[in-house]
């Protein structure tokens, strides 16, 4: 079940990224590119994506080698029930951001929430089928998707598994991937060696 949603979820992700690239290479954006409010859409956009590569490797230091043995509700867990998803979120819409296209940034978007709205539903079936009443608990008291600061709490002491938090960086440096090839797109468009395909908003 777990590896099922995995998989899913890694090839739908893989497919909204795509949509990105395109969109970055072959399209070219209404607003001017180089303009301050160009620039400025794309700065923030690079911050969201450096706090969901961050967020997600804190993340997996608290759930990596024990998701499905142990129901983990601290950290960014005692905020939030899907910490990592959250951090994607972010990471999609910053990339959405860097595209400087609006419809880009809402297809992103749209289908980051749609996909992984049934993601959730189908992981918290299986996490109330596993954990029974400790689960119902945790969901009562725990926002889904948007983190609640004040309800954040951590243990003195933290015992991971570095071959997860490895693993959490390696699968995180994809999220780094595209900021250059926009950069280069960008760069290509300006010297007239890519033409782009479409103009959008």
């Amino acid at each position: 079940m777990a590896k099922d949603i995995n998989r899913t979820r890694m090839r739908d992700t893989r497919i909204l990224i795509s949509i990105v690239l395109f969109a970055g290479l072959f399209t070219s954006p209404i607003i001017r590119e180089w303009s301050f409010a160009c620039e400025t859409v794309r700065l923030v956009g690079y911050i969201l994506l450096c706090v969901c590569v961050l967020g997600r490797i804190y993340s997996t230091t608290f759930i990596g080698g024990i998701k499905n043995e142990k129901l983990v509700t601290s950290g960014p867990y005692s905020m939030c029930r899907n910490p990592l998803y959250f951090y994607s979120m972010l990471g999609a819409t910053g990339l959405g951001l860097m595209s400087g296209q609006a419809i880009t940034l809402a297809i992103v978007l749209g289908g980051f929430l749609f996909v992984y709205a049934k993601l959730i539903k189908r992981e918290e079936a299986f996490l109330s089928e596993k954990f029974g009443n400790e689960f119902v608990i945790f969901k009562a008291g725990t926002p889904r998707l948007i983190p609640n600061i004040k309800k954040y709490t951590c243990p003195d002491e933290l015992v991971f598994k570095p071959k997860y938090l490895s693993m959490a960086v390696r699968d995180s440096i994809w999220w780094l991937v595209p900021p250059p090839l926009f950069e280069m797109a960008h760069d290509l468009h300006h010297a007239g060696i890519i033409k782009p395909l479409f103009f959008l908003l």
